[in-house]
């Protein structure tokens, strides 16, 4: 399980909604079943455990079957009479086969090695991609409950501006204002409730993306809710002194680091396995085998004598040795048991092969493994500094964060002064619908600043406590 998806914990109120409601929690589960990116990390992570298993095969005895059965027109040598066919011949023959390898210069043992290497970097590989899905989901999940505050502000003005109209309205119909200033108050109503729909159209688009992300059916689209969890005020958020704590816990523990150390690791083997071909190549291979001829036969029946004739002579007196000459009357075809009983055969190879020159491939090859190793050790550097660049930011931006929202916290309280005073000049109609106006505007800019900065903050608090290793929660 990723360490992303372990350390976000959500504590949700309980939805009064019939339908159920997505947590974060849920929608990054969802997000990591249906994610292609994800998906295509764990074929890699599947092809690379199929790798590992190839190597350990590798190092094993071969062992394979053969039979052949077939027929010969015409004159031919018989493999196993060893005499001329000239007629059909059936024939048959069955074996066994098995190989080793004795000694290869220790490449099949490196290779298994750097295969197991291949999977930590594929496992490490998904993780990071986990990780990453995850943070945008909740980045998108943020956005969302960020719009939706935006909106109930919008509406809320939208709320206060009626109210005014119908004030205003009262005091045009009573002679005490003039009718320009029911328009300017009609117009701020009229600017309010376009506020309202493109606050909404941010929300919609914000829940798209999300749903998108989250690659939703058809029917899980039309009823997505998501569930809005009590976010901790910004003031008691504690952010750590300094970023080293966060800076050591990353390059300890995260996957984008582990998948360089596994690089450079299985680099470093590739170079083992390299000047493994300097070394000769020692091999065993065993066969049995046996077979069946319709040639081979057997005499039966009668036997017919013929003519004597000399096989030799008796020592010193030349006196000829005769034997006596017969031939079967009929013959038939030894049986197929019989013949496979009796035409066993064994044979035990041992092969040796010496590299002495191979068109510089074996030297070639040792050379692009070190600069491989060189590559992989100047990556893994590569990404500790990444690391912790990205880490140092994320305090930075955690920190300007902060600050921005506790600045912004204070020009909205003098926002909200400065209006309520217009406000109460307003009523008694000693400035005019335009300040008043003036006045809204920039407490509604400073609220919705506010809200922007507050959200800014968490997400970039949660990340800062992602990088330390801590528990995440909204609430």
């Amino acid at each position: 399980m990723s360490r992303f998806l372990a350390l976000i914990i959500l504590a949700v109120p309980v939805s009064l909604c019939a339908q159920e409601t997505w947590t974060l929690q849920r929608c990054i589960d969802h997000a990591y079943s249906q994610n292609l990116t994800i998906k295509q990390s764990e074929l890699n992570v599947q092809l690379s455990a199929l790798n590992k298993k190839a190597a350990v095969g590798r190092m094993l005895p071969s062992l394979n079957g053969s039979a052949t059965h077939g027929y010969n027109w015409g004159q031919t040598i018989d493999p196993f009479t060893n005499s001329f066919a000239t007629e059909r011949i059936r024939s048959n023959s069955f074996g066994l086969q098995t190989g080793v390898n004795l000694f290869n210069g220790f490449q099949l043992q490196n290779g298994l090695k750097q295969a197991e290497t291949d999977v930590e970097i594929s496992q490490a590989n998904l993780e990071k991609v986990r990780n990453d899905i995850a943070l945008n989901v909740a980045a998108s999940f943020l956005n969302i409950l960020l719009n939706r505050e935006l909106v109930s502000i919008a509406q809320r003005n939208l709320e206060a501006t009626t109210g005014q109209v119908s004030r205003v309205q009262k005091l045009v119909n009573a002679g005490a204002l003039p009718q320009g200033s029911l328009d300017e108050i009609n117009a701020q109503r009229a600017t309010d409730e376009a506020n309202v729909v493109a606050a909404q159209n941010a929300v919609d688009i914000a829940e798209l993306t999300l749903v998108q992300m989250l690659q939703l059916t058809e029917q899980e689209s039309s009823s997505f809710e998501i569930s809005v969890p009590q976010i901790s005020d910004a003031e008691s958020v504690q952010l750590p002194p300094d970023a080293q704590a966060a800076i050591q816990h990353a390059l300890n523990n995260f996957p984008e680091v582990k998948s360089a150390e596994a690089n450079l690791e299985s680099a470093e083997i590739g170079l083992d396995v390299a000047r493994g071909m300097q070394y000769p190549r020692l091999d065993a291979s065993f066969s049995y085998g046996t077979g069946y001829s319709g040639a081979a036969k057997q005499g039966i029946g009668d036997i017919q004598l013929g003519e004597p004739f000399p096989i030799g002579y008796v020592d010193g007196s030349f006196t000829p040795v005769y034997t006596q000459q017969f031939t079967y009357l009929d013959y038939e075809t030894i049986p197929f048991e019989r013949q496979v009983e009796n035409n066993t055969n064994q044979s035990l190879f041992f092969s040796l092969q010496i590299p002495i020159f191979n068109g510089f491939s074996t030297n070639t090859g040792i050379q692009r493994a070190k600069i491989n190793t060189l590559s992989s050790g100047y990556q893994l550097e590569q990404t500790k500094q990444q690391l912790t660049q990205t880490v140092e930011l994320a305090y930075a931006d955690a920190k300007a964060a902060l600050s921005n929202y506790e600045a912004n916290v204070i020009a909205e309280a003098a926002a909200q002064k400065a209006f309520d005073y217009a406000e109460a000049r307003f009523n008694a109609g000693a400035i005019n619908s335009t300040e008043y106006n003036d006045a809204r505007a920039r407490l509604d800019n400073a609220k919705a600043n506010v809200l922007r900065m507050k959200y800014d903050f968490v997400f970039k608090s949660k990340v800062l406590d992602f990088y330390q290793g801590k528990v995440i929660t909204l609430n």
